[in-house]
C-alpha cells in the first residue's frame, strides 16, 4: 500500500508537470494544468491514480501550508494598510454573494443547509491564481491588485468562519447549539493554546544565536509551529486548516515572518500542486459531460453573478468604476478552498452527490477561465466603463491612478554589521532613503532603534528581495563578510533587477574579481582600501615632506 501511495504521487506529480508545462507554453497559468492533470489521471478517465484517499490527505496538508503562510502575511498592520473600505467591501461580498446564491438554490430544490452551503461554497475566490497572476504582471501595485489582494485576505480569513458554519449545517445530530459550543470552546482552546507557544516559547528560541547562524533552524521551528497547530486542530475536532492559519497569523509580527514564508515556500508548492491534482481528480468527467449544458450555463451565471455583486459592493465604498469593475473581475472565479468547503458539506450530509458534483465542476470550469480573465480585467473594465460613464471623467480617474501606483525609490543594505551601519549613516547624511536587510534579528533591532526600515530575511532568496522591492531600489550596497553569500546574493539581485546598481563588499583581493563576475558594477577592495587609508593616515601624521626637484642628468 505504502509503494502504491509513492506510485500515485509520482504519477501525480509527473501528469502536472507535464500539463502545467504545456499550460505555461500557451500562456495559461500552471495551475489550470494541474486541475487537469488530475482530472485526465484520475478515475474519470485515464485511471491511472488509485489511492485518491491518501494523495487527498497529502493535499490536505498542502492546504494547511497555504494557509499557514497566507497567515504570516495577515497581520493587522497589513489589514490596516490595505483600508477598513477594501474589507468593508469584501465582506459586503461575501454576505451578498452567499444570500443571493442561496436564494437561487432554495428555488431549486435545496435544503436550507444545502443551500447555504452552496452560497458559502461560491463566495470564495482563488487566492493562488490571482495573487500569482497579479505578481507575475507586478499589477499587485495597481489600485485594482492592491483592492484584490485586501479582499482575498479577508476571504481567506472568512474561511475560518464559513468552515464553522458549514460544519454547524451539515450536523445531523439536531444539536447544533451543543455543537457550536463545543467548537468554540475548543477553538479558545487552540487560540490560548498557540498564543501562549508564540509568545513565551519562540522569542526565546528565535533569540539564541545558533539561530541567527542556521537558518534551517529557523524552517524548522515554523513547520513544526505549522503542522504541530495542523494536527492540535483535527484533534480539537476543528478544521486542520484553521490550525495553520491561526498559527501563522500570531507569527505574522514576529521579525522572522519574512523569512519563515519564503523558506516554506517550495513545500507549500509541492503540496498545493498535489491539492489541485486531488481536486481534478474529484471531478466526475462522466457526469460533466451527461449535465455540460447545465453546467456551462451555471458557470457564466456564476461568473456574471460574481461580477455583478463584487462591483456593488466595491462601489458601496470605493470610488472608481474601472478599478471595481477590474478587480471583480479578478475575483469572479470559484477558489480553492471552496472545494474544502464543499467536502465538509458532502460529508455532513447538508448536499447530496450530484450538488456536489456540480459545485465541482462549475468550481473548476471558473478556474480554468481564471488566467485567461484575470491579466485582461482592467481592459474588459475599461471597455466596459466606456458604456457607463464619460470618457472625460473616465480620463481624468485613469491619471489619478497613475500618480498613485509606485513607491519612491531607496537604498538597499544588505548586511548591518560595521560597514553596513557606516554605509547607512553616510547615506542618511546625504538625503537618502536607506533600507537595512540581514538576517540577524539583533542587528535589525539595532537599525530599527537607530529609526532605518528594517527586515530579517536571506538576501539569497528571491522572495525576500522583492518583499523589499529590490526593483524599485535605487541602489544596493551588499556588505556582507561573508563570500559565499556575498557572491549569491550579487547574482541574485542582478538577475531579479540588472537596472539596479550594486556595489559590493571583497574582504580580501582575491575574491575582488569573483564578485565582480558575479555582477557587481563597484567591488570595494577592503585590502586595497585599508592599504590606502593606512598611507593617508600615517601621512597625516609626519612633517610635509617637499617632493625633491626633479634635475637633469649630466650629460
Amino acid at each position: 500500500m505504502t509503494w502504491m501511495l509513492v506510485l500515485d504521487i509520482v504519477t501525480a506529480l509527473a501528469a502536472a508537470l507535464a500539463a502545467g508545462l504545456l499550460c505555461e507554453r500557451i500562456g495559461i497559468s500552471s495551475i489550470a494544468g494541474y486541475l487537469l492533470a488530475g482530472l485526465i489521471v484520475g478515475p474519470g478517465a485515464l485511471k491511472l491514480i488509485e489511492g485518491g484517499a491518501e494523495i487527498s490527505l497529502l493535499a490536505e496538508i498542502g492546504v494547511a501550508l497555504l494557509l499557514f503562510t497566507i497567515g504570516l502575511e495577515f497581520s493587522w498592520r497589513q489589514m490596516r494598510a490595505l483600508g477598513s473600505r477594501t474589507l468593508f467591501a469584501g465582506l459586503l461580498s461575501i454576505v451578498l454573494i452567499t444570500l443571493v446564491t442561496a436564494g437561487v438554490a432554495l428555488g431549486f430544490g435545496l435544503t436550507f443547509a444545502g443551500a447555504i452551503s452552496v452560497g458559502a461554497v461560491l463566495s470564495l475566490g482563488s487566492t493562488a491564481v490571482v495573487l500569482r497572476i497579479l505578481r507575475d504582471r507586478a499589477e499587485l501595485d495597481h489600485v485594482h491588485g492592491r483592492r484584490a489582494l485586501g479582499v482575498l485576505l479577508l476571504q481567506d480569513a472568512a474561511l475560518v468562519p464559513l468552515v464553522l458554519l458549514v460544519t454547524f449545517l451539515s450536523q445531523n445530530t439536531g444539536s447544533v447549539a451543543k455543537e457550536v459550543g463545543k467548537a468554540v470552546i475548543n477553538t479558545g482552546v487552540l487560540t490560548l493554546g498557540l498564543v501562549g507557544f508564540v509568545s513565551f516559547v519562540v522569542p526565546r528560541i528565535l533569540d539564541e544565536k545558533a539561530v541567527a547562524r542556521n537558518r534551517e533552524l529557523v524552517i524548522l521551528l515554523g513547520i513544526t509551529t505549522c503542522v504541530g497547530a495542523t494536527w492540535a486542530a483535527h484533534d480539537l475536532k476543528l478544521s486542520p486548516a484553521l490550525g495553520a492559519f491561526v498559527a501563522g497569523m500570531l507569527l505574522a509580527d514576529n521579525r522572522f515572518a519574512d523569512q519563515l514564508r519564503a523558506d516554506v515556500m517550495p513545500l507549500r508548492t509541492l503540496f498545493v500542486t498535489l491539492f489541485f491534482v486531488s481536486v481534478g481528480l474529484l471531478a466526475d468527467l462522466q457526469w460533466i459531460g451527461a449535465h455540460l449544458g447545465w453546467v456551462l450555463l451555471a458557470s457564466v451565471a456564476v461568473i456574471v453573478g460574481k461580477i455583478l455583486i463584487t462591483h456593488i459592493s466595491l462601489r458601496a465604498f470605493l470610488p472608481g468604476i474601472v478599478d471595481s469593475l477590474a478587480t471583480a473581475i479578478a475575483l469572479a472565479q470559484v477558489g480553492e478552498f471552496s472545494f474544502v468547503l464543499a467536502g465538509i458539506a458532502r460529508t455532513g450530509g447538508s448536499i447530496s452527490e450530484p450538488v456536489f458534483q456540480g459545485v465541482v465542476a462549475v468550481s473548476l470550469v471558473t478556474l480554468l477561465i481564471a488566467p485567461f480573465m484575470v491579466p485582461r480585467a482592467p481592459k474588459l473594465a475599461r471597455s466596459v466603463a466606456k458604456r457607463l460613464m464619460p470618457l472625460r471623467a473616465l480620463a481624468k480617474r485613469e491619471r489619478e491612478q497613475q500618480a498613485t501606483m509606485r513607491l519612491s525609490g531607496h537604498i538597499l543594505v544588505i548586511g548591518y554589521g560595521e560597514s553596513g551601519e557606516a554605509a547607512v549613516k553616510v547615506l542618511r547624511e546625504l538625503g537618502h532613503r536607506p533600507v537595512v536587510l540581514d538576517m540577524g534579528p539583533r542587528e535589525v533591532t539595532k537599525a530599527e532603534q537607530c529609526g532605518h526600515p528594517s527586515f530579517i530575511g536571506d538576501a539569497r532568496s528571491a522572495d525576500i528581495l522583492e518583499h523589499v522591492h529590490l526593483s524599485e531600489a535605487l541602489g544596493v550596497i551588499v556588505s556582507i563578510p561573508d563570500f559565499g553569500a556575498s557572491r549569491v546574493v550579487v547574482g541574485q539581485c542582478k538577475r531579479l533587477a540588472p537596472h539596479v546598481p550594486v556595489i559590493a563588499r571583497a574582504r580580501y583581493h582575491q575574491f575582488a574579481t569573483e564578485l565582480d563576475v558575479a555582477g557587481a558594477d563597484i567591488v570595494a577592495d577592503e585590502e586595497i582600501l585599508v592599504g590606502a587609508a593606512l598611507a593617508h593616515r600615517l601621512a597625516a601624521q609626519l612633517p610635509e615632506v617637499k617632493p625633491e626637484p626633479k634635475t637633469e642628468a649630466a650629460s
